[in-house]
């Protein structure tokens, strides 16, 4: 099932607005521009309602067709600004329901999707997240409670929504690949109690069969920079998250890319027994040390 990104933004309205502007003054209806391109209705309908971004090609061929050249600087400066889109999470924490409505949207959006598939570097996602490792996380400077001016209780209804999410671990159907750096098992959130719960429920987890768990042990050459994790949302979509932002990734090369960052980080990791033998290793070793 496609999954739909948030409500489009201004850049993204933005630019199907001017795209169907331009298919009107040729005087074509949807479905005669449609042929004109050779494409389906149904495509140009949703490039025009903002349904589904259009890719640089598919602009160059719309402006070709409506003979609009002498659009294609705007058109393409409209392009470039719609395609990653910025949500504020401070302002989304000043809405009704706050941060607890946030998570609750993220849970929808990975409730539609058939495939999530996340990276992180150095930190374990909020999928596969303890309770107690959440509210340590939450706690952090780099927390809602900080970045979005958060109560006590709109973190505790986060944690909620969190747990809430962790339903699809078991859901039949649901594909969810997760890759992780080796420092993610390391870095410590709270005291050594909440770490060494947090590797057990990840060890518990590696034999799920709708998480693909693997991990990119600290010998192994890493095939890409790891700048920050994201999540691709069946190939629709790319989120990448900051302390103060998402950034929702919209356009179809870039998203190309990120599909293709995401395999060469699975052919470098290690998965099941390999994976859980690590994870119980550290483990270990951390518990030795303290």
């Amino acid at each position: 099932m496609p999954t739909s990104p948030p409500r489009p933004g201004p850049d993204r309205a933005r630019l199907a607005t001017k795209l169907r502007e331009i298919r009107a003054a040729t005087g074509l209806s949807g479905n005669q521009f449609a042929k004109t391109l050779g494409w389906p209705q149904s495509r140009v309908s949703k490039i025009e309602t903002a349904a589904q971004f259009p890719t640089g090609d598919d602009v160059t061929r719309w402006l070709a067709a409506a003979g609009a050249d002498e659009e294609e600087h705007i058109v393409t400066e409209l392009l470039k600004r719609a395609r990653v889109e910025t949500v504020s999470l401070r302002e989304e924490f000043r809405k009704p329901g706050g941060s607890a409505a946030n998570q609750r949207s993220v849970l929808e959006l990975e409730q539609q999707a058939t495939r999530v598939a996340m990276f992180q570097p150095a930190l374990l996602p909020g999928l596969v997240q303890t309770p107690g490792f959440m509210r340590k996380l939450l706690a952090l400077p780099s927390g809602p409670a900080h970045t979005g001016g958060a109560s006590d209780i709109d973190i505790e209804h986060m944690v909620a929504v969190r747990i809430e999410r962790q339903a699809q671990l078991y859901e039949p159907g649901k594909i969810l690949p997760l890759v992780i750096g080796e420092a993610a098992l390391w870095i410590r959130i709270g005291d050594l109690e909440t770490q060494l719960g947090q590797l057990d429920r990840l060890h518990s987890l590696a034999g799920l069969r709708t998480v693909d768990l693997r991990i990119v042990p600290f010998g192994t050459v890493m095939p890409i920079a790891p700048l920050h994790g994201f999540r691709i949302f069946d190939a629709d979509f790319v989120v990448v998250e900051t302390f103060t932002d998402d950034h929702l990734i919209m356009d179809p090369d870039e998203i190309a890319l990120y599909e293709h960052m995401f395999s060469r980080l699975q052919a470098e990791a290690v998965g099941g027994d390999e994976a859980a033998r690590l994870i119980q290793s550290v483990s270990r070793r951390l518990a030795d040390e303290s």
